[in-house]
């Protein structure tokens, strides 16, 4: 199986328990150094339906990607982080609001509790 269909499969499979993935499309690809210090970004719109709802979700994540070790399953990649973009045209994230009026300015200021 290659990579990205590994990748695809690991994502429906885990990530998203609640979403069936629909597209998962690779909008650029980078790659700098060589061998297994060779480090990738790849950029993907995942289109996906919740199953409940039936609702559309679409996002766009650029992700960084680093060659494992020779003796780790022959060089695979392993994902090493990602920053995730609204797509163009979707509704904006929905903002949740914490309640902070519990902390005080002592709380920031106070020494942290040892266990001796």
């Amino acid at each position: 199986m290659a990579d990205i269909d590994h990748w695809r499969k690991t994502i429906e499979t885990n990530c998203y328990d609640n979403f069936e993935l629909k597209k998962c499309e690779i909008l650029s690809e980078e790659y700098e150094g060589e061998g297994l210090e060779e480090v990738a970004t790849v950029k993907f719109k995942a289109t996906m339906t919740q199953i409940d709802s039936r609702e559309k979700v679409a996002f766009e994540e650029t992700s960084t990607f680093k060659r494992a070790g020779k003796h780790i399953r022959r060089g695979a990649w392993l994902y090493l982080s990602g920053e995730i973009e609204p797509v163009e045209g979707a509704p904006p994230p929905i903002e949740i609001e914490t309640d902070d009026s519990q902390s005080t300015e002592s709380d920031a200021d106070s020494e942290p509790i040892s266990k001796e």
